[in-house]
C-alpha cells in the first residue's frame, strides 16, 4: 500500500514573499484552482513507463498538445542541413513523435533554436501559447540558459510562455540539464577550489517556473552532486542576491531526485514515480536546521505551512 508523507516545515513567509493560498513550492498561480498545473522533476536516466505515462497524462491525454525542447543536448549548428538536425531529433526521442502518429495525443512537435534573441520572438514562442504540456531533454544545462532566460529580473517571452502552460492547467518537465533549468536558481556546473575540495556549485537563472525551491539532478550516481547541492542550499545570501528578495534563502526548499524517477509537484502535493528516491530537504530555524526527508516510488507527500511556527514533524499515514 501507498504511504501518504506529511511534511511540515517552518516557513517564514513575508507578506511580499507569498500570500495566503499561495502554494509554498512557487509555481504559478492557477487559473481554475480545480485543475492547478504541474511539473514533472526527473533526475535523469532511463525514463520509466509510469513517468511517461503520467506526463500525457497531466497534459490532457487524447487532446494534448506536447512541445518538446531538444536544446540542451542537439545544437542545429553541429548538422550539416536542419533536415539532418531533425533526423537525429527524431530518432533520439523518437517515442515522443510516436504519441501522435499512434493517436494518443492530439498534437506533438520539436521547439529548438541555436539564437537566444528568439526567446523573446513571438513567433517563435508560438507553440507554447497552446501547448499543454512542454518537456526539456537532458545535456549541458547551459545551452538552455543562455538561449531562453532573461537578464534577471527581466523575463524573456519564452519564460512567461511556459508558467502560463501551467497556469493553464497544463505540465511542464524535464530530465537532468532539463530539469535542472526549470526554478528560478538553477546550478550551471561546478568547480572546487583545489583538488580535493569539496565541490561548489556555480548557480545563475532558471526559467521561473517555480521560485521556492532549488533542486538537483543524478542525485544517486554523480560525484560531489550532494556536497554542491547543499552548500548553494546552506548559502542563503548567495540565493537572497540571486532571487533578489530578501531572507528567500531561509525559506528555499532542496529537491534532489535520483536517476530513473520523477517527483512530480501539483500545488503542495508531491508524487513520486519511477525506480529510486526524491529527497526532500526543509528549512527552519531562519535556515539554520535543515530537514532531510526521503519519498520512495509510490509515495505522495503533502507540503504544509506550520502556523504555529513551532516545529516540524513527518507523518505516514498507511
Amino acid at each position: 500500500m501507498n504511504r501518504v508523507v506529511t511534511l511540515v516545515g517552518i516557513f517564514l513567509l513575508s507578506l511580499s514573499s507569498a500570500s495566503a493560498g499561495e502554494n509554498l513550492l512557487g509555481l504559478p498561480a492557477s487559473r481554475d484552482p480545480k485543475s492547478p498545473g504541474a511539473v514533472v522533476l526527473h533526475g535523469g536516466g532511463r525514463i520509466t513507463e509510469d513517468v511517461f505515462n503520467r506526463f500525457v497524462e497531466l497534459a490532457g491525454g487524447r487532446q494534448a498538445h506536447i512541445v518538446l525542447v531538444p536544446s540542451a543536448g542537439f545544437r542545429v549548428g553541429d548538422y550539416d542541413s536542419e533536415k539532418e538536425f531533425l533526423a537525429a531529433v527524431e530518432y533520439r526521442y523518437a517515442s515522443w513523435p510516436s504519441l501522435k502518429l499512434s493517436g494518443r495525443i492530439r498534437q506533438f512537435q520539436f521547439l529548438y533554436t541555436d539564437d537566444p534573441e528568439d526567446a523573446y520572438d513571438p513567433n517563435f514562442v508560438k507553440p507554447l501559447e497552446t501547448a499543454t504540456g512542454v518537456w526539456f531533454t537532458g545535456g549541458t544545462q547551459l545551452r538552455l540558459n543562455y538561449r531562453f532566460v532573461g537578464h534577471h529580473p527581466e523575463q524573456t517571452r519564452f519564460q512567461r510562455a511556459l508558467q502560463d502552460v501551467v497556469a493553464r492547467g497544463g505540465v511542464v518537465g524535464g530530465t537532468s540539464a532539463g530539469l535542472a533549468a526549470l526554478p528560478e536558481v538553477m546550478t550551471l556546473w561546478e568547480e572546487r577550489d583545489f583538488d580535493g575540495a569539496p565541490a561548489n556549485a556555480v548557480a545563475a537563472h532558471g526559467f521561473g517556473i517555480f521560485k521556492n525551491a532549488i533542486v538537483e539532478q543524478h542525485f544517486d550516481a554523480r560525484s560531489g552532486r550532494l556536497e554542491r547541492f547543499t552548500g548553494l542550499l546552506r548559502d542563503s545570501a548567495q540565493i537572497d542576491k540571486l532571487t533578489g528578495r530578501l531572507r528567500s534563502g531561509e525559506r528555499m526548499l532542496g529537491i534532489g531526485v535520483e536517476e530513473r524517477t520523477a517527483l512530480i509537484a501539483r500545488d503542495d502535493r508531491f508524487e513520486v514515480l519511477g525506480d529510486g528516491a526524491v529527497h526532500v530537504f526543509v528549512k527552519s530555524h531562519g535556515g539554520r536546521t535543515i530537514h532531510w526527508h526521503e519519498l520512495a516510488p509510490g509515495e505522495t507527500a503533502q507540503l504544509r505551512r506550520d502556523a504555529g511556527l513551532v516545529r516540524e514533524e513527518v507523518r505516514l499515514e498507511r
